[in-house]
């Protein structure tokens, strides 16, 4: 039934086009929901991104949703006396703390590679900076760290052919927000592009917040960081404690 909603919203959107658009080549989109709540069984989030364009032969779509920027670690661990401990950290500035890109067909496809680099569509395109004052020898090595660590974590990501195109120039695809995701503002680009031409786009937003007991926790930890940290140390050591007791008795 909601699917069945949605497509004759989607169909109502398309005959609507000739009439309200300003342009020729204008697209509209919106989203199943722009808000999404984090509680404390949060596991993740599907957002269903709609929209109808002017549809030609040559056209795709590109869609990008960059999350909050700010400063990403990544540490490198050596086996020293035979344990495994972290040597060296570097710390990425401006950094997405999520990024994902989709498409209807691979990239390449639709973009050569240096229009891709300038549009930062690609995630090694990404315009991410090394801290400052910071010393490495290899930073192609750091870099694809990075990016490999973003991807595992399912914070990063490239969702080729799943955008859907259909021949009455509506089109679909599935946001996905993984349950680790970020709180904040979520920018949504949608790119129309012709024969690798940008020919429109439209901008949306999602907002990520925490509900629940699990706001009232982050509002303490940012807040209050340094008492927060002393108090989860002491919880820590007291449940510690406490199994050490439970096993003596056992």
């Amino acid at each position: 039934m909601k699917h069945l909603i949605f497509y004759i919203f989607l169909i109502s959107l398309s005959l609507s086009i000739p009439f309200e658009a300003k342009t020729e080549n204008e697209i509209v989109a919106d989203l199943s929901q722009g808000n999404v709540e984090i509680s404390t069984n949060f596991l993740g989030a599907k957002i269903l991104l709609f929209g109808a364009y002017d549809g030609k032969k040559g056209d795709d779509i590109i869609v990008v949703v960059t999350g909050p920027k700010g400063l990403v670690s990544i540490q490198k661990k050596e086996k020293v006396l035979g344990m495994w401990i972290n040597t060296k950290k570097v710390n990425y500035i401006n950094t997405p703390k999520y990024f994902s890109i989709s498409s209807n067909r691979p990239i390449d496809e639709i973009l050569d590679k240096k229009t891709q680099k300038l549009s930062q569509i690609g995630l090694n395109n990404l315009n991410v900076r090394i801290q400052p004052g910071t010393k490495i020898v290899d930073d192609k090595t750091w870099r694809e760290a990075l990016t490999r660590n973003m991807i595992k974590s399912k914070l990063w990501s490239i969702n080729e052919n799943s955008v859907t195109l259909n021949k009455n120039a509506l089109f679909r695809s599935y946001l996905r927000l993984p349950s680790n995701v970020v709180v904040g503002e979520f920018d949504v680009k949608i790119l129309h592009y012709r024969n690798g031409a940008l020919i429109s786009k439209e901008k949306n937003t999602i907002n990520v917040s925490k509900s629940g007991f699990s706001a009232e926790i982050y509002k303490i930890a940012d807040n209050y960081s340094t008492l927060y940290g002393i108090f989860a140390v002491l919880l820590a050591v007291l449940i510690g404690w406490g199994t050490s007791l439970i096993f003596r008795r056992f």
